[in-house]
């Protein structure tokens, strides 16, 4: 199969690795939540050979993910794991961290606690959950594009759409998961940087 490549990733995928490289200085274990093409997982393992970036995504994302994976052939990028955060229960394994890009936007509320719940339930105490991707502030879009992409996430399923960044950060914190910082990313995209917290 040949490699699925998103032109959006190889847009943002130097400035995401610059925001998240203060947290991959020491050897340590990511599980990627919506793995998507691949790429951010890939570009990542390949820049911080001492962590293991672990790739997962439902189950239509496998082919690609693993055209990716066997193709670089990294140590440190295992094979991908399927997950659905709707069906299945997380890993049980612990990380040190948790990603996720452009993925809050595309689903609804019910998907996003899932995504919540997994990212809770897998870090280590005072791991961190980091989500990308853009946000509303103040019930306002941010530019006039984030709008326009709303309408179009909108019209393919209701549910779906671009959340305030208040309304993610409190639910959030529901599920142990602190709010630490938020980063302005190019393009009118966010990085929102959470910590586990202990029970």
């Amino acid at each position: 199969m040949l490699k699925p490549v998103a032109e959006a990733c190889l847009r943002n995928q130097q400035p995401i690795a610059e925001a998240l490289a203060p947290l991959l200085e020491q050897p340590g274990h990511w599980l990627e939540l919506g793995s998507g093409t691949g790429q951010h997982g890939v570009f990542l393992a390949q820049r911080h050979p001492h962590i293991t970036w672990q790739l997962t995504d439902v189950a239509e994302a496998q082919p690609g993910l693993r055209a990716w994976q066997e193709d670089v052939g990294l140590p440190n990028l295992p094979p991908p794991q399927e997950l659905d955060v709707m069906q299945h229960r997380p890993p049980g394994e612990r990380y040190d961290g948790v990603f996720t890009a452009n993925t809050v936007h595309f689903v609804g509320w019910p998907v996003v606690e899932a995504l919540l719940t997994c990212a809770s339930n897998v870090l280590e105490t005072g791991g961190w959950f980091v989500v990308y991707g853009p946000f509303n502030r103040d019930g306002q879009f941010t530019s006039e594009g984030n709008e326009a992409l709303d309408a179009w996430l909108r019209s393919r399923d209701p549910s779906s759409g671009i959340k305030d960044d208040a309304a993610v950060i409190e639910l959030a914190a529901s599920y142990g998961l602190t709010f630490d910082k938020d980063q302005a990313m190019p393009a009118n995209n966010r990085m929102l940087f959470f910590r586990k917290q202990g029970t």
